[in-house]
């Protein structure tokens, strides 16, 4: 049964500042630096447009963090689809049998954490229905700052929700369009007002060569930020600066540093691979890779088995690129993965490879 979105109202000029950011999905210490980075203080408002949680290994100190920091009244959150679980789990709307599997294939879950906090298992039906209960004496702050987050934050200066708006009044929205709205950028309905979405990895919205920084449908006033952090491999975290009628993007992430001792020529007409259009049929299974097909390039590739996931019953390989980065010695550059191909780094929001030689700045 459709649902109504809860709609919440803010005026974010009195600020000096407004940071925006998306999908930190359990990353507190990426929120830390973050908050670093920006110089966030006390004349500042934080917005977080959904997916505090879940996917990271710091879910609950993440939470905690952000609910100290509002009880200064200076934080507006909206619920994304990963932090909706628990208030969902409490209210019967997700069943003890779906948690019990979702413990069982999700290791980074703020379930998880909570479990351990209690010195409590999760091993059978019984452990989870018994962890439910304690839980929620255990957690009642925890749930109800979850539980109260709003779909939909409307201020002057934009509309912000986790995922995605129908045409239409905010006030007759759908709740769980607004939770797992995908590709939303893609959208074709013009906004009267920005809307700032996270959800939908900003990579994905684009071909060839890959970046993570912000996604903007200029057409239609969508601003994507959700950078893949903690779920693509060249994940970062995007944050938006607002302050009066001016509003600049910066990133960060946690990889690395490198700094490039040689120039490298970028590659032509590179093929980036990105969800869902990374659905695979593996065709020979191995110990460590696997030999797949992949229809959206019609060929086979090799690909390792820790880039390979099922995803509602269909196999998929992680986001891949074939992309040479252009670089210039003395760059500086994040260094993602050491692979066959070379050196998966990140050079100014930009994705791809780079096979000269280097030295660790870290």
């Amino acid at each position: 049964m459709s649902q109504p979105a809860l709609v919440a109202r803010a005026d974010l000029s009195p600020y000096r500042r407004a940071i925006v950011f998306s999908d930190l999905h359990g990353d507190d210490q990426g929120f830390c630096a973050l908050l670093e980075e920006t110089g966030f203080g006390p004349g500042d408002a934080l917005v977080c447009v959904g997916d505090l949680l879940e996917k990271g290994d710091a879910s609950l100190p993440l939470l905690r963090r952000v609910m100290t920091l509002a009880r200064n009244g200076h934080v507006y959150a909206v619920a994304g689809n990963n932090d909706v679980l628990l208030p969902e789990w409490e209210q019967g709307l997700v069943s003890d049998e779906d948690v019990l599997q979702y413990m069982t294939a999700q290791p980074q879950t703020i379930l998880r954490e909570m479990a351990r906090e209690l010195g409590l298992g999760w091993a059978d039906l019984a452990a989870v229905q018994a962890l439910k209960d304690a839980i929620q004496a255990a957690f009642a702050p925890e749930l109800a700052f979850l539980r109260a987050l709003p779909h939909i934050l409307e201020t002057p200066q934009a509309v912000f929700v986790h995922a995605g708006l129908a045409p239409g009044p905010l006030t007759a929205q759908d709740r769980e369009r607004c939770l797992t709205w995908k590709a939303f950028g893609t959208e074709t309905h013009p906004f009267a007002r920005r809307v700032v979405v996270g959800h939908w990895p900003a990579c994905n919205y684009r071909t060839g060569i890959v970046s993570s920084d912000p996604y903007e449908n200029e057409a239609t006033g969508v601003l994507s930020i959700d950078g893949g952090n903690n779920l693509n491999r060249w994940g970062q975290i995007n944050y938006l600066v607002i302050e009066g009628e001016t509003l600049t993007a910066g990133r960060l992430d946690h990889y690395p540093k490198v700094q490039a001792l040689a120039d490298q020529a970028p590659s032509a007409d590179p093929v980036a691979l990105l969800f869902p259009r990374t659905l695979v049929e593996v065709r020979q299974a191995g110990p460590t890779e696997s030999r797949c097909f992949l229809p959206a390039l019609g060929r086979e590739l090799t690909i390792p088995n820790d880039q390979l996931n099922r995803y509602k019953g269909r196999q998929y390989c992680a986001s891949r690129t074939d992309y040479s980065l252009e670089v210039r010695a003395g760059d500086v550059l994040s260094c993602c993965a050491l692979e066959p191909q070379g050196m998966l780094a990140i050079r100014q929001g930009v994705v791809g490879y780079y096979t000269g030689p280097y030295r660790p700045l870290d």
